[in-house]
């Protein structure tokens, strides 16, 4: 018996993420051996407009139309922190995701500063040898901000 596909409908905030996200995702359903998920293309809606009231919830709204009910998966949000405190504002967005479509399962995924550094993090300075320095390397990854044009 074949079961459903896992549909994962995503809002991002920044043009990155658009096409970052994706890659993400496949690497994770990948590693937990989900062969046959569907991606959704990521919806941009600027933070700004998804922190404030009705901003969130006409997204989450246009990403509920792409999950069928009855399939698993569901609708994430991946926002940076920026200044705002992860622990207060990933929860105060979920809860009004939850509200606007109880009927779809919904995450809300906060990056500490910045998505990029996410993905910095894991490239590692190389020395003359080859070999990258442990000195070197940041230990806090996430308290980077403008993690785009460092790796550019």
């Amino acid at each position: 018996m074949n079961q459903p596909r896992v549909t994962i409908a995503s809002v991002v905030e920044g043009e990155g993420e658009i096409s970052a996200l994706p890659v993400l995702l496949r690497r994770l359903m990948y590693e937990a051996e989900i062969w046959d998920a569907d991606i959704q293309p990521p919806f941009l809606v600027d933070r700004g407009r998804l922190v404030r009231p009705g901003g969130l919830e006409a997204a989450v709204e246009a990403q509920a139309r792409r999950v069928p009910a009855d399939h698993p998966g569901g609708i994430l949000v991946v926002i940076d922190a920026d200044d705002d405190c992860p622990a207060s504002l990933g929860p105060s967005l979920l809860a009004r995701a939850e509200a606007t479509r109880s009927d779809r399962r919904t995450a809300v995924v906060l990056a500490n500063r910045e998505f990029e550094a996410w993905f910095s993090s894991r490239q590692r300075p190389r020395s003359a040898a080859g070999r990258g320095s442990p000195s070197t390397w940041r230990s806090q990854p996430a308290a980077r901000r403008d993690a785009t044009a460092r790796a550019g």
